[in-house]
């Protein structure tokens, strides 16, 4: 195998595929980055037998061929050389790496592409489209309420499932839960309610540009997402994710509309005092403001009174202050909803006006 490739056309491609490498395995292959040439067009194939990346691109090819090499070396190498064309060439066992401009040369030892796993890829007709901005918003408005309790298996990741007129993505660990359902242009085949790993969550938000469309497509154990020439792939969790639709509140009796900042400024200020294992925070309501405070501790407490707009009798309750700043942090607009019944029952954070998306919070023991 030969063939010759511009820095900056291959460096991007062999980053992206050393995040579906796999480092602790028995099986060396799964650390290496398969690269496949016919003709001018190179594959680069790499996966950890839970996910899975493959890309194509154009390169001057000279003799075709298959070599496979450690990943995390491999990117090293070309991230550190000098811009311009690198040659590429397999011989004695060997990928040597040279600078065509510059005298510099590695080389580094092939391992047996044989034993490198089949990736089965679903035919072209299996995709449909979603708009990558439409995607990575709804993997932010609830990625950050995902357990990573590994305890909590079937929490470990974001429920996708069908709605008449879009899709619906859910993320919870038990005492917060985010929901966004996201109208989509365009035909979406029926498919099974599926439930998608956190981390192949954030390798979609890495890949997206926030423009054009991604390709899915969706089977009972995987989930592929085509953007272009490359196509990402992930196992998904097979545990059943809890009934969402029992946590959210069919309404409430109370209340409070906040400035987004100015809530965000508070929360920033009181986690100075904030004890770290339980970030608990106190908030209480009266006539047109909202008094956020911290419990007394060793090294002090402190207290700060905000402007809102809330009507009612007095209201005082408790949560983790993490569960408001979180998602406040990827909310649109000026302003926040609280609404809330009574100090035992789940609150609903919302924009106001509301938009497509809900973050609900249980609240603690206030003693």
């Amino acid at each position: 195998m030969k063939f010759t490739c511009r820095k900056d056309v291959i460096v991007d491609e062999i980053a992206n595929a050393g995040d579906f490498t796999a480092q602790r395995n028995t099986l060396t292959v799964l650390a290496c980055v398969l690269i496949d040439l016919k003709g001018n067009c190179l594959t680069v194939k790499t996966t950890d037998q839970k996910m899975g990346y493959i890309s194509e691109l154009s390169v001057e090819g000279s003799e075709d061929g298959t070599s496979a090499v450690f990943c995390d070396k491999f990117f090293e190498i070309i991230k550190n050389l000098p811009d311009g064309n690198i040659v590429f060439e397999e011989r004695d066992d060997k990928l040597f790496i040279s600078h065509e401009q510059q005298n510099i040369q590695f080389h580094l030892k092939v391992v047996d592409p044989s034993g490198f796993p089949a990736l089965n890829i679903p035919e072209q007709e299996a995709f449909f489209k979603v708009p990558q901005k439409d995607l990575t918003d709804m993997i932010k408005q609830v990625g950050f309420a995902v357990s990573d309790d590994e305890s909590k298996f079937a929490m470990n990741g974001a429920l996708l499932e069908k709605d008449p007129e879009g899709l619906i993505m859910v993320g919870t660990d038990g005492r917060r839960l985010s929901y966004i359902n996201r109208k989509i242009e365009g035909n979406i085949p029926d498919f099974d309610k599926i439930t998608i790993p956190s981390k192949f969550m954030d390798i979609i938000k890495k890949h997206s540009v926030n423009e054009g469309l991604f390709e899915l497509s969706i089977t009972n154990q995987t989930l592929y997402v085509k953007n272009g020439n490359c196509l990402i792939f992930s196992s998904l969790i097979k545990n059943e994710f809890p009934a969402y639709r029992r946590v959210i509140p069919a309404g409430h009796t109370k209340e409070c509309i906040v400035s987004i900042s100015a809530l965000e400024a508070a929360l920033k200020r009181a986690a100075l005092l904030v004890e770290n294992k339980y970030k608990k925070i106190v908030l209480e309501f009266t006539e047109n403001k909202v008094t956020i405070s911290t419990e007394e501790t060793e090294i002090g407490a402190g207290s700060e009174e905000i402007e809102c707009k809330y009507e009612g009798e007095p209201f005082k309750c408790a949560m983790n202050y993490t569960y408001l700043q979180n998602p406040l942090k990827v909310m649109d607009g000026p302003m926040a909803k609280i609404a809330f019944t009574e100090s035992g029952r789940p609150f609903t954070l919302t924009s106001e006006p509301e938009r497509d998306y809900k973050h609900i919070i249980m609240p603690m023991n206030l003693n």
